[in-house]
């Protein structure tokens, strides 16, 4: 089990998909933080959802309810937690966080097979297992 686990949320269904597995191999007694991030990426970079971008304050808002169901059902079930809410090149702030908060695991949803986006372009995921200073859980999307 793992002490300190970290779930990034974009606020998508794969990431509440992960907050089972990332209670189940948490210890009791451990941390559980939750990272929300508002992308902020260049045009030509973002994730070819254009919707995610013309919110600005409602992005963070919805967001910030994202981050509080999931420390909801953290908290539920006995288990700790710390929220943040960042922004920035999401794979980016991901790594960053497990690295200054020192997290055992990183337990973050995976998107199914037939997202476009990320054929072209890679995912959060991939970039995440690539550069990550610590263990990642990688949870499939449930279709």
């Amino acid at each position: 089990m793992y002490r300190t686990t970290l779930i990034p949320t974009g606020g998508s269904e794969a990431s509440f998909g992960a907050v089972a597995d990332a209670i189940e191999v948490t210890a009791p007694d451990g941390t559980i933080h939750v990272l929300g991030i508002v992308e902020d990426l260049p045009t030509h970079r973002r994730s070819g959802k254009p919707q995610k971008f013309d919110g600005g304050d409602d992005e963070r808002v919805r967001l910030e309810a994202a981050v509080d169901r999931i420390a909801a059902s953290v908290e539920e079930a006995g288990i700790d937690s710390v929220t943040v809410v960042e922004e920035g090149v999401p794979s980016h702030e991901i790594v960053e966080y497990a690295a200054d908060a020192d997290v055992d695991a990183i337990v973050m949803g995976k998107r199914g097979p037939s997202d476009a986006a990320a054929d072209l372009l890679g995912s959060t995921t991939e970039r995440v297992l690539r550069d990550a200073p610590t263990t990642v859980v990688s949870v499939p999307a449930l279709d």
